[in-house]
Formats: structure tokens, C-alpha cells, sequence
């Protein structure tokens, strides 16, 4: 038998222990069923092969948690840029558990730098009845939609569906870019053209340091784009 099956039938949930961080290594990739999307791919061609090279790590404990970029080679550093402006990453984020408050470090925007942008965060879900297995976990897929900004200049809002698989076992409320509200991580997420995938997931015991940086200035996101 194999053995994630026989933990998860030892163990219905696996719960992180004091001092322990999990880390869950994604990848990312492109969704070329989205048809809206379409335009993305003309506008960068080698995105796809670019974003193969980048990866993501979702680090968390109890209490918070942290997303970010981990690895760019240095060979195509300059070329993978681009390519990551359709992801819509906009830096390191935070939150809290049970906090509808989502943290985003950012390093520079305009004529700002180094400082926190403040949002509230909340995703409405349909649990579904489908099942697949991830990185040897048992996943559920659950649809949702999400108010995102299509034009930069002048905002439009317009709904864009989610689709994320959830891991029951892995039973904390976190997922990639910080998006939650799920009864369990999110291993695979759907949104616009992009698609996260779990590739690694590790248990270890360490002292890094998630929590949010104390020296950086928060501001809202209306500040932001008012330049605060």
C-alpha cells in the first residue's frame, strides 16, 4: 500500500507541532483554456517556458503564513520579469489564521518603495464532490469567484472564477497569493491564466522568521494607487 495512504488512515489530519513550519513548494503554469486570456500568450511567447523555472513557496505554522517567490535562475532573470507581470504576483504575502487581512510586501511601485499594503481578503466557496490526488493527498475541488482589476488605467471590475483543490488533511486555511477560507490548504489553484500547483510539501522543525516585517509602513490599497 502506499504510505501517504496509510498515514492518512492512521492520521485524518495532520496537525503542525509547536515551532514547526510546513513548506509547500508550487510551480506554476499556464492556463491556455481560459479563452479570455488568450491575448496574454501573443503579448508574451516565452512566458510559459519561463514560468516553468520559477518557484513558489507557501511556508506557515498555526498561526500565519507566508507566499512568495523562492527561485529565479540568474541566466534569465531579465527575461522571466516579464513574463511574471501576468501573474499578477505583486509581492510577499502574509496573513494571519482566521484573519480576513491579507499583507502583501511590496518593493516598489511608482515612485514607492518598501512598504505593506493592508486588503481584506474573502472568497465565498461551492465544495464539490470531486476528488484527485496531489503530491499524495486526497484533494477537493472547490469553485468560487473573485472581483479582479482588468484595466490599469481605469479600473473595471468584472468576476473571474477559482478553482482550488483543498487537502481536508492538511487542515489549515491558507493557500497560494493568500487566498483561503477553505477547510483545508490549497495544493492546485485556478485563477484567470495562471494554475499553482503543489509539487513538494516538508515538515520541518525550524525558527524562520513568517511573521510580517515591524519596520515597513502599512498603507491601504487606495493609498497605494494614490501614491501615498
Amino acid at each position: 500500500m502506499n504510505l501517504n495512504k496509510i498515514i492518512f488512515l492512521l492520521l485524518p489530519f495532520i496537525n503542525l507541532s509547536y515551532g514547526q513550519n510546513r513548506v509547500i513548494e508550487y510551480k506554476m503554469l499556464l492556463n491556455k483554456s481560459n479563452t479570455m486570456e488568450n491575448r496574454v500568450f501573443d503579448a508574451y511567447p516565452n512566458a510559459e517556458e519561463n514560468l516553468k523555472l520559477v518557484s513558489l513557496s507557501l511556508v506557515y505554522n498555526k498561526d500565519e503564513m507566508i507566499f512568495y517567490i523562492k527561485k529565479i535562475p540568474k541566466t534569465v532573470q531579465d527575461d522571466i520579469g516579464s513574463s511574471l507581470l501576468i501573474t499578477d504576483i505583486q509581492g510577499i504575502y502574509h496573513r494571519k489564521s482566521n484573519s480576513e487581512d491579507l499583507f502583501i510586501e511590496i518593493e516598489k511601485y511608482g515612485s514607492q518603495e518598501n512598504f505593506i499594503v493592508k486588503k481584506k481578503s474573502t472568497t465565498s466557496w461551492n465544495i464539490t464532490t470531486e476528488k484527485k490526488m496531489i503530491c499524495g493527498y486526497e484533494c477537493i475541488k472547490a469553485i468560487s469567484t473573485f472581483d479582479v482589476d482588468s484595466d490599469e488605467n481605469e479600473v473595471k471590475k468584472r468576476l473571474s472564477p477559482i478553482i482550488a483543490w483543498y487537502c481536508p488533511q492538511l487542515n489549515d486555511s491558507y493557500g497560494p497569493k493568500g487566498i483561503g477560507g477553505l477547510p483545508g490548504v490549497i495544493l492546485e489553484l485556478e485563477h484567470i491564466s495562471l494554475v499553482y500547483v503543489a509539487v513538494k510539501i516538508n515538515d520541518k522543525e525550524n525558527n524562520d522568521i513568517i511573521s510580517l516585517p515591524k519596520d515597513k509602513k502599512i498603507i491601504t490599497e487606495s493609498q497605494m494607487f494614490e501614491g501615498f
